[in-house]
């Protein structure tokens, strides 16, 4: 390819990458306007959802319940649409799975503006599947091959780090209107996505000839098995599967464990939010493009493994909050440094024939366990805050050894590891 054709592609595939890039950010707020207002919804008596007699436990109950089935429905459709998208070609996946994310969005207002609790979490469950998208938006960016996939995959983690920071700061105002008007303007922001993605994205892959029934698809625990029948996929599927564990241990109850030590309020805990998601952000778009070549992958990934085990020991220790944001912030930045690191490996041990379905698999097994994590957190709350961050510490200790212990090495997978 000469000089001028090569320029021209990567002019043409960075434009594609902004592209991508703006549906994921403008997608995840929308997806994180609700984060601060299901707590509230269920818990506060004043808010009519629930039957005004219902006791606290019934209302955790069921919060627990709201808050699990999205990321349960995640992990049933990002493996599926993944896949899909493997066989039908990602733009048509993505604008399909945007369209019906706003139609679900929309009755999710309905269900909260009727107080109609089972209609609430239908559509919530049927917004996770469809949100699995995002394994296609990451299929998408490594599917640009004048990109590096430490720069593509790096930004896209980043972009939804900076939408979780400014994402709730508008659903917490828009709240203030009317509790159901953060959902219907979710709503019209997946009808504009939907529109970017069918009318500007270009499609990025050729998809494959085979195509698999219906069944085939949702058999995810066979699929599974196939992925794993290749030793180096299966060993950083499952690295890459404990190591988030303990990191959204982090995320959904470090702030928890922070409000009962220092009597933290909502303000000062939007701050500690922001310290964090910008050392997210750094740590996914800036440090592993940075450190690409000048460190070896693998020392990047134990390094910031270590790293943030030890500084989420120091945040447990410390006594001071000047600490405490230091670390959260310095925590951001290995973590985004780890899971870049950990997601850019995972696509090089897979063929380009199923790119789509191997992050679908990574983001499922992410998200299943996002979702053990609302359930089951909350009995862990019973006896201490601090011993869920401690059991964090113990899984990425974990993951630091089984990295450190075991050179797997292996041969790209091939297309029938997916069939």
């Amino acid at each position: 390819m000469s000089d001028e054709a090569l320029l021209k592609l990567m002019t043409k595939e960075k434009q594609q990458f902004w592209i991508i890039l703006t549906i994921v950010f403008l997608g995840f707020v929308g997806i994180s306007i609700p984060y601060l207002i299901f707590p509230p919804l269920f818990l506060n008596p004043d808010y009519p959802l629930l039957p005004i007699d219902w006791s606290a436990s019934n209302r955790a109950f069921f919060l627990g319940i709201a808050l699990a089935v999205y990321p349960f429905g995640q992990f049933i459709g990002a493996p599926l649409l993944g896949s899909l998208s493997d066989q039908y070609g990602r733009k048509h996946l993505l604008t399909g799975s945007l369209l019906v994310n706003a139609v679900c969005t929309f009755f999710t207002a309905v269900a909260i503006a009727k107080q109609q609790l089972v209609l609430l979490i239908i559509s919530r469950f049927i917004s996770g599947v469809m949100e699995g998208n995002i394994s296609i938006a990451r299929a998408m960016a490594i599917d640009l091959k004048s990109l590096s996939k430490n720069v593509t995959l790096g930004r896209i983690s980043a972009v939804t780090s900076c939408a979780y920071l400014i994402g709730p700061f508008f659903g917490g105002m828009l709240a203030g209107l009317s509790i159901s008007i953060p959902f219907y303007c979710m709503s019209a922001f997946f009808i504009i996505l939907t529109s970017l993605s069918a009318f500007v994205l270009k499609q990025s892959f050729t998809p494959v000839v085979t195509r698999k029934s219906f069944w085939q698809q949702i058999k995810f625990i066979k699929k599974i098995r196939l992925l794993f029948s290749n030793e180096r996929l299966k060993f950083l599927l499952l690295a890459s599967t404990f190591f988030t564990l303990a990191v959204d241990m982090f995320y959904e109850f470090g702030p928890v464990y922070l409000t009962l030590k220092w009597t933290l309020v909502p303000s000062q805990l939007i701050f500690y939010n922001a310290v964090l998601c910008v050392g997210l952000a750094i740590g996914h778009s800036f440090l592993p493009s940075f450190l690409a070549g000048r460190v070896s992958i693998r020392s990047s990934i134990i390094s910031s493994i270590g790293i943030f085990t030890l500084f989420l020991i120091g945040i447990i220790l410390t006594e001071s909050t000047v600490v405490m944001l230091t670390l959260c912030g310095l925590i951001g930045l290995v973590i985004g440094l780890a899971v870049t690191a950990l997601t850019v490996i995972i696509s090089d041990a897979a063929s380009e024939q199923i790119q789509g379905e191997v992050m679908g698999t990574q983001q499922a097994l992410r998200v299943l366990c996002d979702a053990l994590i609302c359930l089951f957190g909350g009995i862990l709350l019973i006896f201490s805050a601090k011993l869920i961050l401690i059991i964090a510490a113990i899984l990425s200790l974990g993951t630091l050894i089984y990295y450190s212990r075991s050179r797997t090495e292996g041969l790209t997978i091939s297309t029938e590891a997916g069939s």
